[in-house]
């Protein structure tokens, strides 16, 4: 069976969510088919990294990416067109997709909304895997922002996307959910097409020792908006009081740029890593990891990571969407800034609540998030949807 298979942006190395869930789809799939990947290469991608992916494809295609200026989104929005699908837009990679297109593929996959126009177009059984629901997104993100200018403009952009999402994911045989509440909201958005919760997986790795760790950590980068804006929250509302309960704690933010340093610098207390290659070390020294998104969707894979580890985790609700994890069980979970420094700093003070999280969390994401149930679900569906090729042939 060969594979025709689009993704975003260049999957490797798996150093971001949304990466991370492309390469294990791609790693994945290359056990059951013959795959051509197609995709965009941001500036910073290494010649190594591409060397990488062609170990798994057999054909692997890479188009710059292009990213349009965000001062551009009145020529979007004035189309009816959601800026955050058009930015990213390739005549190019358009042309590429046809030449592949031409070998005959059995099936069409595209990972993610953003490369979905595509493949939607072309004929052939074809899956869409949803990393997130954008137009959720996009709305609950806009809906808070503190600038009314924001606010209106994001209301068309969520009200464009909303449509183009619908309208989309009802253009493909299959959609792939990472959770059921995005099974949901994909339904609610009136996406008639089928609709497999396949969540994304987590490796096996030893447990981090608990040696008398003292960091509280974040990992992620703060260039998506959401990410952005709960670490904001963080340092401006959560961290002083956790500063003054922990004086001699270290936080270290490992992803975002080093301007987020001076929203701690007022406590002080603040280590901005920045972009880091090799976590484990961040790992071992984390005393209590932290997610405080204040709006969710898809799932996050940093509090797979962390409790894979026998990490013990602090998040907001919206920070564990779609993970059916229990609040006191597998982690803590708090909205409000008090009820998050409490738990922060219940968590670095008690080692014994540290190794009680950490076990029964780890012992959650490893039964039910393995590699191989996510392997053989993929596996399923791709057979099922490409069988009317393949009969055909």
């Amino acid at each position: 069976m060969r594979l025709l298979t689009l993704t975003h942006l260049f999957p490797f190395p798996p150093d971001t969510g949304g990466k991370i869930v492309a390469s294990q789809t791609i790693v994945c799939l290359a056990r059951h088919a013959t795959l051509d990947v197609c995709t965009f290469l941001a500036p910073w991608t290494r010649a190594v990294d591409v060397d990488a992916l062609r170990l798994v494809a057999d054909g692997v295609v890479v188009v710059p990416l292009p990213r349009r200026s965000p001062y551009l989104w009145p020529l979007a929005a004035g189309r009816g067109r959601p800026y955050l699908i058009w930015r990213d837009e390739s005549a190019r990679m358009r042309a590429r997709v046809a030449e592949l297109y031409r070998r005959g593929p059995d099936l069409l996959f595209a990972d993610s909304l953003h490369v979905a126009g595509y493949v939607s177009v072309l004929r052939g059984p074809k899956i869409l895997q949803e990393h997130n629901v954008e137009s959720y997104l996009v709305d609950r993100h806009v809906r808070v922002h503190r600038s009314r200018i924001v606010r209106m403009a994001g209301a068309v952009e969520a009200a464009n996307l909303a449509r183009y999402e619908r309208d989309t994911c009802n253009s493909f045989d299959a959609v792939i959910a990472l959770s059921d509440e995005d099974r949901d909201r994909l339904r609610a958005l009136g996406v008639r097409s089928r609709i497999e919760v396949i969540p994304p997986s987590v490796e096996a790795v030893e447990p981090v020792p608990d040696d008398g760790r003292r960091r509280i950590v974040h990992i992620g980068t703060g260039h998506w908006p959401p990410i952005a804006e709960g670490l904001r929250w963080y340092l401006r509302e959560i961290h002083p009081l956790v500063r003054a309960a922990l004086p001699g704690v270290e936080t270290c933010l490992a992803g975002p740029p080093p301007s987020f340093l001076a929203l701690g610098a007022r406590d002080g207390g603040v280590t901005v890593a920045g972009y880091v290659d090799d976590l484990e070390p961040i790992y071992r020294s984390t005393a209590v990891f932290i997610v405080p998104l204040l709006v969710g969707g898809g799932v996050r894979l940093k509090i797979m990571h962390a409790l894979a580890r026998g990490l013990a985790v602090v998040s907001t609700s919206p920070g564990c969407d779609g993970l059916r994890l229990e609040h006191g069980r597998h982690l803590l979970v708090a909205d409000e800034p008090r009820a998050f420094a409490d738990a922060v700093t219940a968590v670095v003070r008690d080692a014994a609540l540290r190794r009680r999280l950490g076990e029964e969390g780890r012992a959650a994401v490893l039964d039910r998030y393995g590699v191989e149930r996510r392997c053989a679900a993929l596996a399923a569906l791709v057979r099922e949807v490409a069988g009317r090729r393949i009969t055909e042939r």
